[in-house]
């Protein structure tokens, strides 16, 4: 992944904190001439100081098995935005699209019974607390449906981040695109807004 230096985010909290709060991700791997994709959400342990990815899969869904055991690649995405040149003090510039997205690599190595049993027990607490509190894990229907899923670790080779937050406007510029990201009106324009104002203060 392309990222001039400075879009580079190298602030793990901050990265750690940006998948936490956008945990629904593209898996990808090849497969002959072509890419498989995967839409999953995935969340994430530090373990040995090491980052490590975990999710699942439907086991009727084919692509665990062309991925076991190989090289994949995560895209988590951010909030972004277009970037209208009308709100630069310097006209002189082209519209653009402000984003966040880390990008991490690594070997997908499928789970045994024990360690998805913790790992759903894990997922259940990060989305849905209050569920996981139920105890249902214990009842049948939710073993039997154990079986029904492959669960998955990726120990994390590469980690990649771009926040492209106009970092490479003047002042004025980014507090120009600042403020019509906060008249636009759509959520990912408020958090973009608030995000590149934090980085000011920065």
């Amino acid at each position: 992944m392309y990222i001039p230096e400075y879009f580079r985010q190298k602030d793990f909290g901050e990265i750690r904190h940006f998948i936490e709060e956008n945990p629904f991700a593209l898996l990808l791997f090849p497969k002959g001439d072509e890419v498989t994709t995967t839409l999953i959400p995935l969340i994430h342990e530090i373990e040995d100081e090491r980052l490590v990815i975990y999710g699942h899969m439907a086991r009727n869904n084919s692509q665990w098995k062309d991925a076991q055991d190989r090289k994949v690649t995560i895209l988590f995405f951010g909030p972004h935005h277009y970037i209208s040149p009308r709100w630069y003090e310097i006209r002189k510039s082209v519209p653009t699209w402000n984003y966040t997205t880390v990008r991490i690599t690594g070997i997908l190595r499928v789970l045994d019974r024990v360690n998805t049993e913790a790992f759903l027990v894990k997922l259940a607490a990060f989305l849905d607390e209050e569920w996981r509190k139920e105890g249902r894990e214990k009842e049948s229907y939710y073993q039997k449906m154990i079986e029904e899923i492959v669960a998955f670790r990726i120990e994390a080779k590469t980690v990649d981040a771009a926040w492209k937050l106009s970092q490479n406007h003047p002042i004025g510029d980014r507090k120009g695109v600042v403020d019509n990201l906060e008249k636009a009106g759509d959520s990912d324009a408020q958090i973009m807004a608030a995000l590149m104002k934090r980085m000011m203060k920065e």
